[in-house]
Formats: C-alpha cells, structure tokens, sequence
C-alpha cells in the first residue's frame, strides 16, 4: 500500500494541476471578454461624441462594432482554448443547430437588423408609422429597433416584427441636382422657404384632428373653424420653415380635420407638437377660453 502513494499522490497532483490549468484559461477568458467589451463600449462613446457624423452614420458604426466584438469574442475563445479545425467545426455545428431550433427569432432579429442598415427603408433620426407605434427611429440595434413616441415613451420592436408589416416612413429623401440647387440660392431672399425644396431631406407628417364644433351654442361653423385653423398654420410657418396645411374629413358628431405639418426633420414636428395642440384649442374654441368654460 505504501508502495502505491508515490502514484497516486502523482495523480492527485496532476488532477490539481489539469484544474488549475483550466481555470487560468477561464479567467484569461473572462478577462479578454471583458476587454472586448469594454473597448466596444469605448468606441460607440468616441463614435456618438464625433459631431461631424450624422445619427444614421453613428448608429450603423455602431452596428458594425457590435459585430465586431462577436466575431472578435468568438476567435479569441478559440484561440486561447487551443481549439483545432475539427473542434471548430463541431463547435460550429452545435450552434447552428442551437440557433435554428432555440433562438431562431434572435437570429431573424439580427439578420434583420443587418438588412434594415444595408437596405435603409429608414434612417435614424426618422419619423415612422409601424403597427406597434409612430415616433422617431432613435436607434436600429442587432436585435431590436427603438422608436421614441411623440409623448416620449420608448418602444422597443424587434426587427423581424418590423419587416413582416406594412411601414409607413414620413420623412422623404430628396435627388438634389444642378437646377434643385438655383433654386434654394434664389430661396433664401425669401422669407418662407418651402421646406422641400430647401432642405434634401424633410419630414411630411399628416395627423387626424377632430372637433366638436356643438360644444357651444350656436356651434361654430365650419367657416369659422377654416379661419382660425388658417391663422394658426400662419402663426407656425416661422417654426416648420413652411406654411402646415389641412384638410377636412367626414362630419359625424365632429369635424375630422386632416393637418399636414412639413419640417426639416421629425424633431421639429415632436418638439413643437404640444405647443400646436395648445394654440389650436385656445384658437379653436376662443368662446370656451373667454368664458372660462373648462
């Protein structure tokens, strides 16, 4: 018996030894994820505090960094794991099978994602009509793009819901050529300067507003109601850069009214659409106002 300590206490030892090797690999691991992580971090901060660059270039840099750090994740692990070509390979396979039985919707967000950034049916920064919301894309990530509505909650929708619907995108890119841009010269003599022609890119936002004219005695003509709404479309031609226009729906217990508001980019449109809503009830219904009628 005493005989055979010698062996075992070597087995023992190679036992400790085999174990301590694989957790200082794990740690190395967990260190160089960290890394990755925290330089991927870095760079999306550098990128979104780069003023020259546009929300759009930012979000899609941001993108491809976040690529980047999986595929760099990836080969660092296989790299310092010492795995071989058929260890790969096999690795590889389980995965694939893993991602086509358990998460195929995270892979058809991601691979959505990517399309959403090459084919570009809209940008950061615009203004949007999905099923699940209206708001300005504020960000198009891997798995997921982010809309901000217009009473600034945030909805998160996933890029494969995006593409299997029906999108409606409000602001339009313009082709600016040599005869677009004598014009925009002769433009700026003028006062009001007609967003689309102005800018290469505007926002055309149209909303459904409805009145009950009946909430006074006599009701307000329809009339009436035409003159107020045209004096407010003039008082905000100074904030859109042009003149909002409407026009009127069906009457069933109240006036539907269609009002089309055109900016040179979403932003405007949300920032001062509190501040709309508001002149056109104190205009609207000036009887209310003066009485004190709530």
């Amino acid at each position: 018996m005493i005989s055979q300590w010698p062996n075992e206490i070597s087995n023992f030892t190679d036992f400790l030894r085999s174990w301590f090797d694989l957790l200082v690999v794990l740690l190395v691991i967990i260190v160089f994820l960290i890394f990755v992580w925290i330089g991927g971090k870095i760079l999306k901060l550098l990128v979104n505090r780069m003023p020259r660059i546009s929300a759009d270039a930012k979000n899609s840099i941001n993108l491809l960094i976040s690529v980047g750090q999986i595929l760099l994740a990836t080969m660092g692990i296989f790299s310092l794991t010492g795995a071989d070509e058929d260890f790969i390979l096999g690795f590889s396979t389980v995965v694939a099978a893993v991602v086509g039985i358990a998460s195929a919707s995270v892979a058809s967000n991601v691979f959505g994602g990517i399309y959403l950034i090459i084919t570009r049916p809209f940008t950061v920064g615009d203004l949007i009509k999905t099923q699940e919301a209206i708001g300005i894309v504020e960000e198009i990530g891997l798995n997921f793009t982010k809309i901000v509505q217009i009473d600034r909650t945030s909805v998160i929708i996933p890029n494969s819901s995006i593409l299997n619907a029906s999108l409606l995108n409000y602001s339009t890119q313009m082709r600016v050529d040599n005869d677009q841009k004598g014009i925009k010269k002769t433009l700026e003599s003028i006062s009001v300067i007609p967003v689309e022609l102005y800018y290469d890119k505007y926002t055309k936002f149209r909303n459904l507003v409805e009145f009950q004219l009946n909430v006074i005695e006599p009701p307000i003509p329809v009339s009436t109601l035409k003159q107020r709404l045209d004096k407010i479309c003039e008082k905000f031609t100074t904030v859109y850069g042009i003149k909002p226009s409407y026009y009127f729906g069906k009457y069933s217990f109240r006036q539907k009214v269609y009002l089309v508001i055109t900016a040179p980019n979403a932003y405007t449109i949300f920032n001062s659409w509190p501040y709309l809503m508001e002149s056109i009830t104190e205009t609207v219904y000036a009887e209310l106002q003066e009485s004190g009628i709530d």
